[in-house]
Formats: C-alpha cells, structure tokens, sequence
C-alpha cells in the first residue's frame, strides 16, 4: 500500500512540474496492416479526467492479449492513503501493432461486444505508451498521458 503512495504521489507531482507542449502528430495516410505482439510487459500510470482527479492505468500485456484496469479517484487528504477510489473498471482482449507512417503503435482492442467499448492506441516508446486518439495525433501535454512500464 505504501508503494502504491508513493508512486501515486510521485506521478502527481511529475504531472504538476511537466511544462505543456503543443506537439501534434500529422495524420498519416500510410497505415500498414497489424501484426500481432508476443511481448509480456506492465505498464502503470495515471492520466487525467474531466470528472475526477484521475484515472490510474494498470496494463498487463501478455502474448497478444491484454488485462486493464482503470481506477478512477480523488485525492482526499482524510483517507488512509490521501487516494480516495471512485470506480475500478476492469477491461481485457486483444493488442497488435500498429505500423503508420514508420512508428510503431500498439491498438488494444476489447473483448467486449458493446458498441460504447472503443479500442485504445498508444505511442510505443522504449519503456512508456503514450495515449494517443485514432488518428495516431498525440495529446497537446503527451507526458500527462504516459504509461510507464513496470520493471
């Protein structure tokens, strides 16, 4: 629980020190078809929300399926852990890449058979996925949108 804290703590105070920047991707035409991973790899981070301090991202790959958790919360100064959770919603399926333009992009797409469900896609880096939208543009402050893999 401490861990969790503590790494909870310190992506809230990377995000509130990260500067802005207005990078965008072009939208690319060339779009090569995807190929399913084999990679095994976790990914944690926390990305902003519109009706709640954030939502903590858990992304477990493993040989071309995914398991997400999003936990949704609030931070609290009177909870045990200064982390009040809202909402958890779990999420598994299917990811590939994503070849466009030359960079490499992974496409999780949901079990779910619910037209509300969309696929997810993400920049991927080295060591971090950057949320992007489906036309592969990146967010206006890609830090606030990093996943960074668990070692």
């Amino acid at each position: 629980m401490k861990k969790l804290f503590l790494t909870a703590t310190a992506a809230v105070a990377l995000v509130s020190m990260v500067a802005c920047s207005g990078k965008k991707t072009e939208v690319a035409e060339d779009t090569t078809p995807a190929t399913t991973t084999t990679e095994k790899a976790a990914y944690t981070g926390i990305i902003p929300a519109a009706d709640c301090d954030g939502i903590w991202y858990t992304l477990q790959l493993n040989d071309g399926k995914y398991d997400m958790i999003e936990t949704y919360f609030a931070l609290d100064t009177t909870a045990n852990l200064g982390i009040d959770e809202l909402l958890s919603v779990k999420s598994d399926g299917t990811y590939e890449t994503v070849v466009n333009n030359g960079t490499n992009y992974l496409k999780l797409t949901p079990s779910v058979n619910d037209s509300s469900a969309s696929d997810y896609y993400f920049l991927n880096g080295d060591s971090t996925l950057v949320l992007v939208n489906a036309e592969f543009e990146l967010p206006s402050t890609p830090d606030y949108y990093t996943l960074n893999i668990v070692k």
